[in-house]
């Protein structure tokens, strides 16, 4: 049944991956460069000035955020098959645990050596967002797997 309460989780998942997208994840700040991150690039905030950070240095970012997106997405239209749900579900947590790993140890390292400059993840609305999808992620597992555990008792008793 698609009105179940992981199908909501997994749309507010899918949603806050969307969200990523029009929030910057960091500010960097230092001296006459300011710089806002995306996971799509860096963006420099002084006009005609270009950027450090290539495209393709946080292009696994991107396709890592793209595929937890498709994922919950696509979780949502196999509930009729909850181990099949569950084992989607699992894998969009692992991409996301990767994901939020990359962006605070990975990449903040990168921006750090290249830019001289330690990014501000607090101020900026987008770094919540994969936290946020991870904890939804997190909530729409737990329901599947009670809901399997119901099904299960359930088939006990026949």
């Amino acid at each position: 049944m698609i009105q179940r309460i992981q199908t909501l989780f997994l749309a507010l998942a899918f949603l806050a991956t969307i969200l990523v997208f029009f929030f910057p994840l960091a500010g960097i700040y230092s001296g006459t460069v300011a710089y806002k991150f995306y996971i799509y690039g860096m963006k420099n905030m002084v006009p005609g000035e270009g950027s450090v950070i290539s495209f393709m240095t946080v292009f696994p970012l991107l396709l890592i955020n793209i595929l937890v997106a498709a994922l919950s997405l696509g979780a949502i239209f196999v509930y009729k098959n909850r181990l099949t749900q569950m084992k989607v579900v699992r894998f969009a947590i692992f991409l996301q645990i990767v994901m939020v790993a990359l962006i605070f140890f990975v990449y903040a390292k990168i921006i750090e050596t290249n830019l001289f400059a330690s990014p501000d993840y607090l101020e900026e609305a987008g770094i919540y967002f994969p936290l946020i999808s991870l904890i939804f992620l997190i909530l729409a597992n737990r329901s599947i797997m009670k809901d399997e555990k119901l099904v299960r008792s359930v088939d006990r008793l026949r």
